[in-house]
């Protein structure tokens, strides 16, 4: 092994572990939006340094490059569609509460009494598929779907009900 593969080793190992902090940084803390944003500038540049095809140092960015990034198309673009996400979880968690308290109400189980056990989308899917109008639609289904199992995974509803078996 030459001394300059031993210098390139030694600098490739030294920016993955710059990179493996950052990230774990980002992730661990939480992040706001503008601190994001410069992570994955850093994160672009590391992985450009690793790959060997960093671009020329550039000019240092205006004073005001977080406004610039907030109004941009993408920007505005990504966080129209995460707003409209959490709308729609938000509505979708409301109606699948509503719809669990009416067909199972929270009560005392009777003695003798038989439960049967129903997964949430059985319980859920024709109720909100007409609810949102998209039981003609296989991807509106798809996307309620998935909203649900989030809701699931997240904790906000629960992955089955046990409700009285004469229901």
């Amino acid at each position: 092994m030459s001394a300059s593969s031993t210098i390139q080793a030694g600098i490739r190992d030294r920016l993955l572990h710059r990179l493996r902090a950052l990230m774990a940084r980002t992730v661990v803390n939480g992040a706001s939006p503008d601190e994001e944003l410069v992570a994955a500038r850093m994160t672009a540049k590391v992985i450009a340094q690793l790959d060997g095809s960093a671009p020329p140092p550039a000019q240092p960015p205006p004073p005001n490059w977080a406004q610039a990034e907030r109004d941009s198309r993408e920007y505005q673009q990504l966080l129209e569609k995460s707003t409209t996400e959490t709308l729609l979880k938000n509505a979708v968690q409301e109606l699948a509460l509503e719809q669990i308290n009416r067909v199972a109400p929270p009560r005392r189980r009777q003695p003798g009494e038989y439960l049967e056990r129903v997964g949430i989308h059985d319980l859920l899917d024709a109720h909100l598929g007409m609810a949102l109008s998209v039981g003609g639609n296989r991807m509106a289904h798809d996307i309620l779907a998935r909203a649900i199992d989030e809701l699931v995974y997240e904790g906000q509803l629960p992955a089955h009900m046990d409700i009285p078996a004469g229901r």
